[in-house]
């Protein structure tokens, strides 16, 4: 495992475990989000005199959260999540084109774990919040084909692992033990897929991976 991604998860335990310390009197809250996540800056790319244009789309992001206020004003957490983009084969090859005889595409996927530390305001039935992320990412970028008059165009898929970071706002309503967010961030992350050019040859690509989230989500308070 690299060196930089066995220090992130010495800091997930850290924050974890922090937690689980003092847990008996603090307010614990467990959560789904649900959102979607929009390629920014190189990520939505389509420029075909780049050798490999990521043509990300518009995807879906889903995280399970469980968070800790510590003080009133400051919560950590820990967060799940996984992150679909599709790749954009109209872009990519157009249905329209008749040298066009059949094409397919998989999407670009993150999975990842990332330790959260919020800054709030004092809580009541409505606060404000931003939240900083630090973890990792398992990421797997999407396989291409398709078939025309004179030859396939092939993309090979490849994962890999990578720091991920993320960083949010929003505000929080409470209702009873119910408590419902809705915030907008950014979530990055930028692994390293080894590619294949059109002759067979490989080498690798540093591909920024970074989305803007926009999330709805609702937690329990244990």
């Amino acid at each position: 495992m690299p060196y930089t991604l066995h220090r992130i998860f010495i800091f997930l335990a850290f924050l974890l475990g922090l937690s689980t310390m003092a847990q008996a009197q603090l307010v614990k809250r467990v959560g789904l989000h649900v959102g979607a996540a929009t390629p920014i800056g190189n990520f939505k790319h389509d420029r075909f005199e780049d050798e490999y244009p990521p043509m990300a789309r518009r995807g879906v992001n889903v995280q399970a959260a469980y968070r800790v206020e510590v003080k009133p004003y400051l919560a950590i957490g820990a967060t799940a999540g996984f992150r679909f983009n599709s790749f954009d084969l109209n872009a990519f090859a157009s249905p329209d084109d008749v040298l066009v005889l059949r094409r397919e595409a998989s999407g670009w996927k993150s999975t990842y774990a990332l330790a959260d530390l919020y800054l709030q305001s004092p809580s009541s039935s409505l606060f404000g919040f931003v939240k900083g992320s630090l973890g990792a990412a398992y990421n797997k970028s999407p396989e291409v084909q398709v078939d025309t008059s004179f030859g396939p165009i092939r993309r090979t898929s490849d994962s890999a692992a990578a720091l991920a970071y993320g960083l949010a706002s929003g505000f929080a309503i409470q209702q009873g033990r119910f408590l419902l967010t809705v915030e907008v961030g950014v979530l990055g992350t930028r692994p390293t897929f080894e590619v294949m050019d059109a002759q067979g040859g490989k080498s690798t690509l540093k591909q920024p991976m970074h989305t803007v989230t926009s999330m709805l989500g609702l937690s329990y308070t244990l």
